[in-house]
């Protein structure tokens, strides 16, 4: 009768053991983060020179990590989830209604060129101003997910502002906002 006993709490044991052991990566998510953040940059566009329909190119690096929790989690970030991307224009100077016609786009941080473009058409910049707009730009969900990628591995992007000014001089100030989910391990 001991031998049956000790079998079956040998087999119990080793089932459990088992069971734990093929079962290890339900538990591996358990202690991931979510959160939701908002990323946001202003490009800053400044033509003192008078003149009409001005070439304009701006760039700047927009840096996750200044977020003081994706900073926390940064070694740990498993992905980013890019909800939407938008702009508003602030600080306007300018005794024109100048309109602006262009891109805004989005590329590897550690390149010079841009991967995702979003396409700024008949923008009049003042009345944008005034209005206190916020604008969405239109991304397809595959140029989503580049930028997405893009956060992930650099934890940064670069922003790309070109087109044309109908106007100058002028000058205001773009910000640009990402609204973020972030995925990571727990600390």
């Amino acid at each position: 009768m001991k031998t049956i006993g000790f079998r079956l709490a040998s087999c119990v044991v080793v089932t459990t053991i088992i069971f734990l052991l093929g079962s290890c990566s339900l538990f591996e998510d358990v202690d991931d983060v979510s959160f939701d953040t908002t990323l946001d940059e202003t490009l800053t566009v400044s033509e003192p020179d008078a003149g009409t329909n001005v070439a304009y190119e701006e760039v700047l690096t927009l840096d996750a990590t200044s977020d003081p929790d994706i900073s926390k989690y940064k070694a740990k970030i498993k992905g980013f989830k890019v909800n939407k991307v938008s702009y508003q224009i602030i600080n306007y100077a300018g005794d024109f209604s100048t309109v602006f016609n262009g891109s805004l786009s989005f590329g590897d941080a550690s390149s010079s060129s841009a991967s995702v473009a979003a396409t700024v058409s008949n923008l009049n910049v003042k009345q944008a101003y005034l209005s206190g707009t916020v604008y969405e730009l239109l991304i397809n969900q595959a140029d989503i997910d580049k930028i997405a990628a893009l956060l992930k591995d650099d934890k940064a992007v670069k922003i790309y502002l070109n087109g044309t000014l109908s106007q100058t001089p002028v000058s205001f100030d773009v910000n640009v906002v990402m609204d973020v989910t972030v995925e990571a391990n727990a600390l």
